[in-house]
């Protein structure tokens, strides 16, 4: 066994390991007649991933009332995940938290991908 199929053979478990469910959505391009336009579209639902905070200290928080951080998404290899979707990830508590993507995903590895993320959202008190 070579060292690549051992990055294949593992990029088939990790996805074992990864307890977050992610919906990512984009737009394409359709054509109505000569006029060119965009449809949202779901690249993926349901899909497996790993969603990992950087880091977040009390520092870093610029303006108050904001819940704004980055994170990394570990996701299979396979899936085109152009820059500017977004991604809705539903953590193993059933909590659902929408980011946007700040760039196109990062695909050099055998085993997974990594897609750096951003949530921005208003800071809100949970019921």
């Amino acid at each position: 066994m070579t060292l690549q199929d051992a990055f294949k053979q593992m990029g088939e478990v990790l996805p074992t390991l990864w307890f977050d469910r992610v919906k990512i959505t984009g737009v394409k391009e359709v054509k109505h007649g000569s006029i060119t336009d965009t449809e949202p579209v779901t690249i993926v639902d349901n899909e497996p991933a790993k969603i990992s905070r950087k880091s977040l200290k009390p520092s870093d928080q610029k303006d108050f009332g904001t819940d704004e951080y980055d994170v990394v998404m570990y996701i299979r290899t396979g899936i085109d995940i152009p820059a500017g979707c977004k991604v809705y990830a539903t953590d193993v508590n059933g909590r659902t938290i929408e980011y946007k993507q700040s760039g196109k995903a990062y695909t050099g590895y055998i085993s997974h991908q990594e897609v750096a993320l951003i949530r921005n959202e208003k800071a809100k008190e949970e019921s």
